[in-house]
């Protein structure tokens, strides 16, 4: 089936952030923190998805915590700083160039647009930016959910705040594990951006996702219109408006 067979039913796109929308460090901020920490990257991921990824909290808070966890407290300020640093980052995020052009398109199509993203709680800004409140109805932080990608819980909290089902939302993201096989695994649809190979270049096995190396790609895979009805009503989400 092709993708626009695929998504001829798709009302509302969700986007992950850093490496989709947003362009990231070279090495991400678990990497950071993992270097400072002396562990493996991998330790550090598993880390950060048990709690700061699930809660609100402060670089203050999370530097003090894990310099206490790993007993090392002369690395409570370069923990900081890595913190800090990533915090100043997600208050001014610097937007891949097809960003803005390809939401832009979208969103006159009538696509409702989302962000969904697996975010240290202490990098939350406390007010959403406006490079992204321009582009998007609303962003979903893993902090704010308490799930994270690709658990069913993150996606399905997309679902009851945009009265969307699973059928009607397409996710687009870098990750093969958090995005795209997390999504395919709620039931949506999914695409799979990859910045460093060429459109068509080959899925790996039994991959079987449309894959685009950039988000202006997308436009071509979409109908010219979403269908006229929402399947169900959204759930009303106090002050959470972008």
């Amino acid at each position: 089936m092709n993708a626009p067979s695929r998504w001829s039913r798709v009302r509302g796109i969700c986007f992950d952030l850093g490496g989709t929308l947003v362009r990231t460090e070279p090495e991400p901020t678990t990497g950071q923190v993992a270097h400072v920490l002396g562990i493996s990257l991998e330790r550090a991921r598993q880390i950060m998805e048990d709690g700061p990824k699930r809660r609100r909290t402060t670089p203050e808070e999370l530097a003090d915590d894990l310099a206490a966890d790993f007993h090392r407290p002369a690395l409570l300020g370069p923990l900081l700083s890595v913190l800090e640093r990533a915090r100043q980052r997600a208050a001014e995020p610097d937007l891949f160039p097809d960003a803005a052009s390809a939401l832009t398109a979208l969103r006159r199509r009538g696509f409702a647009l989302y962000g969904l993203t697996n975010s240290l709680g202490s990098s939350v800004p406390e007010v959403p930016p406006p490079a992204l409140r321009e582009l998007l109805d609303d962003v979903f932080h893993s902090a704010d959910t308490g799930a994270v990608k690709p658990e069913r819980e993150a996606f399905a909290h997309v679902e009851r705040a945009s009265g969307l089902v699973p059928r009607e939302v397409l996710h687009v993201g870098d990750s093969l594990r958090a995005d795209v096989v997390g999504a395919a695994s709620a039931g949506w649809h999914s695409a799979w951006l990859d910045r460093d190979q060429p459109a068509g270049y080959p899925n790996p096995e039994p991959l079987d996702v449309p894959r685009v190396d950039r988000l202006t790609s997308l436009l071509p895979l979409l109908p010219a219109r979403p269908t006229e009805a929402l399947t169900r009503k959204p759930e009303v989400r106090d002050g959470a408006d972008l």
